[in-house]
């Protein structure tokens, strides 16, 4: 909470009891399972320090935290947003650990006067004003509570001020604390930006893959949209299926009780008719690929061995003969677009590859954008940008808002073949997400004059590398995926 804002004592009460609505609520529908009165969900430890989610826990405090900021932004509080706020205040708790753990370990004390200065602002009038009325008011219970939370508050706050320097503690515009940021290492920076290039990039959309392209291919392997009409027991263990088999085979029991008093219909319905009932479906339940001859060869009402599949052991019934494709009608074609994008990526790929190979043939930096457009490409100007991997913020960025760009500060592959250019040098074609793309070199730029490297912006990346150390450091014990599905997603 901000210093020097006036709160009276009714409204920290308030304030208190709306946050920890905001924590429990949402959490209430996640823990239903959880027997009542059973202890508080953790999610790890720090060096034996657990981190529950509780009321009053540090934990429960962080999310009730975000959980405000995200409201206050006018962000929607949906299922994703939960996940966030629980994540950032997890990590949040293993800092505050952390630190305070230092900070102590060290014998600094967190003098009596600080606390005070730290919890006066909660005792103010309308006016903003200290009053000892609303002081000797308030519980000795609240005001021990008050106490603990700003002396905690402040041993963290030692450690982030000192080692990162802090705003409220400074001389002239320079923080007195924290790492400072040298000239020579900000010239070092602003070196990265030097060398920046410019492209006319043609791209070709894989999702525009023809219709009938994806027909030929399916044509030529017909086989795998062959659809079975089929039934399927599926246990977990191969015993059980190997007694179910021996039953089935002595006719001490039926297909389909079977199906009823055993299968975990992981692959059917209901009856046990298989879901998934195109050849190449059934090939991808497989954990042996040369199984499937066995299964689709089958006779009309028989039952094959015990089959391994990829959610157990499996025993399929043939119920009736083959049914072919028809490639003419609207739904198959439907199947074989799913199929071809799902397994047979490469088959797009290549496509494209050889189209953009053709177009490369017939370039050069004079009609590249006319030749690009001519052959189906989408044509996009990039503006200078320097070699930035991940596009930190430091330095100047990759554009990456036309969607052909998306994540390409990211692409090493595309960065690489990029900065390999010579200048008017056109590449060879490159995957870029959903796309292939080519590119023109052909601008240089120049840093602009307003351009420098913010030194406070450096700060804030110190912070982030001692988040990052601590989240990967051996004292931390790491459930937080775990337990926040199963408890709030299940």
């Amino acid at each position: 909470m901000k210093k020097n804002t006036a709160y009276t004592l009714g409204s920290l009460i308030i304030l208190l009891i709306c946050a920890f609505c905001f924590v429990v609520l949402p959490a209430v529908e996640g823990k239903t399972s959880r027997p009542q009165g059973s202890d508080a969900l953790v999610f790890g430890k720090y060096n034996g320090k657990e981190i529950k989610y509780e009321q009053g826990s540090d934990f429960a405090d962080y999310v009730s935290q975000y959980g405000q900021m995200y409201q206050m932004y006018g962000q929607q509080i949906d299922q994703s947003a939960y996940y966030q706020i629980f994540y950032q205040a997890f990590n949040a708790t293993v800092l505050k650990y952390a630190y305070t753990e230092t900070v102590k370990n060290s014998g600094y004390k967190v003098p009596k006067s600080a606390i005070a200065r730290e919890i006066i602002p909660y005792f103010s009038d309308e006016n903003g004003n200290y009053s000892s009325k609303l002081y000797k008011q308030a519980s000795e219970d609240s005001k021990q509570q008050l106490n603990d939370y700003a002396e905690a508050k402040l041993y963290a706050a030692r450690f982030t001020d000192d080692t990162f320097g802090s705003t409220s503690e400074m001389l002239a515009n320079e923080p007195l604390f924290g790492l400072k940021t040298s000239n020579a290492e900000i010239s070092f920076l602003e070196k990265y930006n030097e060398g920046m290039r410019g492209f006319t990039m043609a791209s070709y959309k894989m999702s525009d893959y023809p219709l009938e392209e994806k027909l030929k291919f399916a044509r030529n392997n017909s086989a795998k949209f062959n659809k079975y009409d089929m039934s399927i027991i599926t246990v977990d263990e191969k015993s059980s299926a190997d007694n179910i088999a021996k039953r089935l085979t002595n006719a001490e029991i039926t297909f389909e009780d079977a199906v009823s008093e055993f299968s975990d219909k992981n692959y059917s319905d209901s009856e046990g008719k298989l879901s998934n009932n195109f050849q190449y479906q059934i090939e991808n339940m497989l954990e042996n690929k040369d199984d499937l001859n066995t299964v689709i060869s089958l006779e009309k009402g028989s039952t094959s061995a015990v089959i391994q599949t990829k959610a157990g052991y499996s025993i399929f019934k043939n119920n009736g003969v083959v049914t072919a494709p028809d490639f003419d009608s609207e739904e198959m074609q439907k199947t074989v677009s799913t199929y071809i994008s799902a397994y047979e990526s490469t088959v797009i790929e290549d496509y494209f590859t050889e189209k953009a190979n053709g177009f490369i043939k017939t370039a050069n930096a004079d009609n590249f954008k006319t030749v690009a457009e001519a052959n189906g490409a989408v044509v996009t100007d990039i503006e200078p940008f320097p070699l930035n991997y991940g596009n930190v913020d430091v330095l100047l960025k990759l554009d990456t808002s036309a969607s052909e760009l998306t994540n390409a500060e990211k692409n090493e592959n595309f960065l690489q073949k990029a900065f390999a250019l010579k200048m008017n040098e056109i590449s060879e074609p490159i995957i870029l997400n959903d796309n292939v793309v080519v590119l023109l070199y052909n601008k240089e730029g120049e840093i602009p004059e307003e351009t420098e490297i913010n030194p406070n912006l450096l700060n804030s990346y110190d912070e982030y590398s001692a988040s990052s150390a601590l989240m990967n450091s051996d004292k931390l014990e790491n459930n937080f995926l775990s337990v926040y599905f199963e408890n709030f997603l299940r």
